[in-house]
């Protein structure tokens, strides 16, 4: 919708399409940029703003609109420049202002002409056309290549722009939505009808998204069982896409996750920290990595197998993400060696002055208290495995830092921790926390 300033064509396109999608531009440049990246239905226009040079704005317009239908809208004053404008290029024209009946009628019989010809009566009463035969619509839809094209491009929106590309084919008023199962068909007024469509149950894990059911809107001379049919394989398609990307998520939770402890993996908390380090930079929050691991450890295998080492491993797992808030990131990256990634989800809480920055290696006070926690969890915690003398006697040796003080990368922050772990927590004798500049938490837990 281009120069639609006192909002009345938009109006009145509400009430005769209240489920299409409009966007609103102010000028034809605004419409020029628009139409570069995306593509419509139909493209109303104002015709007014093209008095200057209408051959030249028409033909702009016609050539990136494609295949979309170009109409005109202006007063009975403007209705010889709309009919001119029509010569080159545009499909038709309506005179304002309009009722929603007189639009929907308008868009119907626009699809129906063919190389611009002129309608028979004025635009503001324009004749009905004979609605082309439904058979010609649904055959000339390429429904499995849209499908598979949406696939490669969209993965993520697949439905969404299926029904896109299938709704810029289709003659107004048709169009296809999808809602929840549960939920009600879309409202429509006039006398439009809706054909509703369950896509078939498909053996999709329970896990797997609610199932969705497909609407077309359809008027009322429209040969419904053609509109059916089509609705029903298009149904099938999306039940079929949604197995897949179910199946495609299963996949992508396996590749991210640890499947002894259910953390995430190394290679998960590696890209996440990356990223988490790219926000920070931009929401100027510090990011704290605690990386430690399980002080002789090897010898709890070797003394009580394999099997309670992996059981000691998944209740320290347990331990740290009761302790964590929701949005840190706990990963288990090797063996019996952790990463916590801590960071401010609301942000800084107030504004710091960067000339005056904290001492190096100073983590944030919550940090350390979800830490103290975790320590006192540890001291009271049972190992049934270890036998009589299992409780509490586990420690960790961990090493902190913080970005962007003791480095301004993930690489970077990941060796400074390491070195803190390895060099600072491990050689002082194990069983404490390590922060760069040689700071050290406690190493008894505070008893409260």
């Amino acid at each position: 919708m281009i120069g639609d300033g006192d909002r009345q064509v938009y109006a009145a396109l509400s009430q005769a399409l209240p489920t299409a999608t409009v966007r609103s531009v102010s000028t034809l440049f605004d419409a020029i940029a628009e139409l570069s990246h995306e593509q419509y239905t139909t493209v109303l226009a104002a015709a007014e703003p093209m008095e200057r040079r209408p051959e030249a704005a028409v033909r702009t317009l016609r050539e990136l609109s494609g295949d979309s239908r170009l109409l005109l809208f202006g007063d009975t004053t403007l209705e010889p420049l709309s009919k001119k404008m029509m010569e080159f290029g545009c499909d038709d024209y309506l005179i304002t202002p309009v009722t929603a009946p007189e639009l929907l009628q308008m868009l119907s019989a626009s699809t129906l002409r063919l190389g611009g010809a002129p309608p028979a009566k004025p635009a503001s009463a324009p004749a009905p056309a004979a609605v082309a035969p439904a058979e010609s619509i649904w055959t000339q839809i390429p429904l499995t290549e849209i499908v598979l094209d949406a696939l490669v491009k969209f993965p993520q929106e697949t439905v969404e722009a299926i029904l896109k590309r299938i709704n810029s084919l289709l003659p107004m008023p048709m169009s296809f939505s999808v809602t929840p199962a549960a939920a009600a068909p879309p409202q429509i007024g006039g006398n439009l009808a809706v054909i509703s469509q369950l896509p078939p149950a498909q053996s999709a894990p329970s896990s797997g998204p609610p199932p969705l059911a497909v609407h077309l809107i359809v008027p009322p001379d429209a040969d419904r069982a053609s509109a059916t049919a089509f609705l029903a394989q298009l149904a099938r398609h999306i039940a079929d896409v949604q197995l897949l990307q179910d199946r495609h998520a299963s996949l992508q939770r396996l590749a991210i996750t640890d499947d002894l402890t259910g953390l995430a993996n190394g290679r998960y908390f590696r890209h996440f920290l990356v990223k988490i380090i790219e926000k920070a930079r931009v929401m100027r929050f510090p990011v704290t990595l605690f990386l430690f691991d399980i002080d002789n450890f090897k010898r709890y295998n070797d003394q009580f197998g394999h099997g309670v080492g992996d059981e000691i491993l998944k209740q320290t797992a347990a331990l740290m993400r009761h302790c964590v808030r929701d949005h840190d990131l706990v990963a288990r990256i090797s063996g019996d060696e952790f990463a916590v990634v801590f960071w401010e989800k609301e942000g800084p809480r107030q504004p710091r002055d960067p000339k005056s920055p904290p001492a190096a290696g100073r983590t944030p006070q919550e940090t350390q208290e979800i830490l103290g926690r975790f320590r006192r969890l540890l001291a009271t915690q049972d190992y049934p495995g270890l036998g009589p003398g299992g409780k509490g006697c586990l420690t960790i040796s961990g090493g902190i830092a913080v970005c962007p003080w003791d480095a301004h990368d993930a690489a970077g922050l990941i060796d400074a921790a390491d070195r803190q772990l390895m060099f600072g927590a491990k050689r002082s004798g194990k069983n404490s926390i390590r922060l760069v500049g040689g700071e050290c938490l406690p190493t008894t837990p505070d008893p409260s």
